[in-house]
């Protein structure tokens, strides 16, 4: 698939802007905890209730006792004391990246396979942006871990349409370069019409533009950037030193500490939060 391909890119995506093709609503329980949170009588007991009523994502949220997020609560805390704990726009990011990837329904085994592939990679660029936001910066961590999530989010939507689209090319290498050409477009629109943060959506938007310059420190996006280098199968360190996101976000540092270096120091931290996250594999 090259670029003799521009009419079928063209035609995906127009049908996404047209409407015609099926952009997912943010998951229902983000969705009620959202609507739950903007009410101005809502109670910790409410979230607790409605949390307690998916028993898979309660479970997934008492992990989250262990973690150095919420410096280690004891063992046996009841879920109502770790959303306590965590805050309220903590758990709301939580609650969404536990959700995103039921989003995705094709039957198709070769979009699941592709999926399955991305999905791992969103997870594993989550697990590295959570660690480095927390070594290099002073963003919160939930926030890097949702945004390295939602950076591939276009995938998912594009996958699923393509089980309309039977003539596409199913080899895994064409779906996982269309993927790569649209996911950015895409993931705009979703995150758009699920209203979240400007910040997060340019995350999606500028998750492979490397030349990407800014005034000012390190944002998400260069945490996304350099994550998603840190994490790839096929290593680059000398085109990852080149970044601007990667000499933004280490500053100072830059000569202290090479890609090796960045990636002993999180290991251990990526694995755990690649775990949690429901990560597939080595880390």
């Amino acid at each position: 698939m090259d670029n003799r391909h521009d009419g079928l890119k063209f035609s995906l995506y127009s049908s996404f802007l047209k409407g015609n093709a099926k952009v997912p609503q943010m998951p229902e329980t983000s969705l009620r905890l959202r609507k739950l949170l903007a009410s101005e009588h809502a109670s910790l007991e409410q979230v607790t209730r409605l949390l307690h009523s998916n028993p898979p994502l309660a479970a997934y949220l008492l992990q989250f006792a262990e973690t150095p997020m919420l410096r280690n609560l004891r063992q046996g805390v009841s879920l109502q004391e770790v959303i306590s704990r965590l805050g309220m726009q903590r758990l709301n990011n939580l609650v969404l990246s536990f959700a995103i990837q039921h989003l995705f329904t094709s039957q198709d085994p070769a979009l699941q396979k592709v999926f399955r592939a991305r999905w791992n990679a969103a997870l594993l660029c989550a697990a590295h942006s959570a660690c480095l936001a927390q070594l290099l910066t002073r963003l919160p961590l939930e926030d890097a871990l949702l945004a390295g999530l939602v950076q591939d989010i276009g995938s998912l939507p594009l996958l699923d349409e393509l089980e309309r689209w039977p003539d596409v090319s199913r080899d895994e290498d064409d779906l996982q370069r269309l993927c790569d050409q649209l996911s950015a477009d895409v993931g705009v629109i979703v995150l758009t019409s699920w209203k979240l943060p400007p910040q997060l959506i340019d995350c999606a938007r500028n998750r492979s533009e490397w030349c990407r310059a800014h005034k000012g420190t390190a944002d998400l996006v260069d945490v996304v950037q350099v994550a998603r280098q840190l994490a790839a199968r096929e290593l680059d360190d000398e085109q990852l030193v080149q970044l601007p996101a990667w000499q933004r976000l280490l500053g100072e540092r830059l000569d202290s500490l090479p890609p090796e270096a960045v990636r002993a120091e999180l290991a251990s931290e990526v694995g755990f939060w690649f775990k949690l996250l429901g990560g597939k594999g080595h880390a």
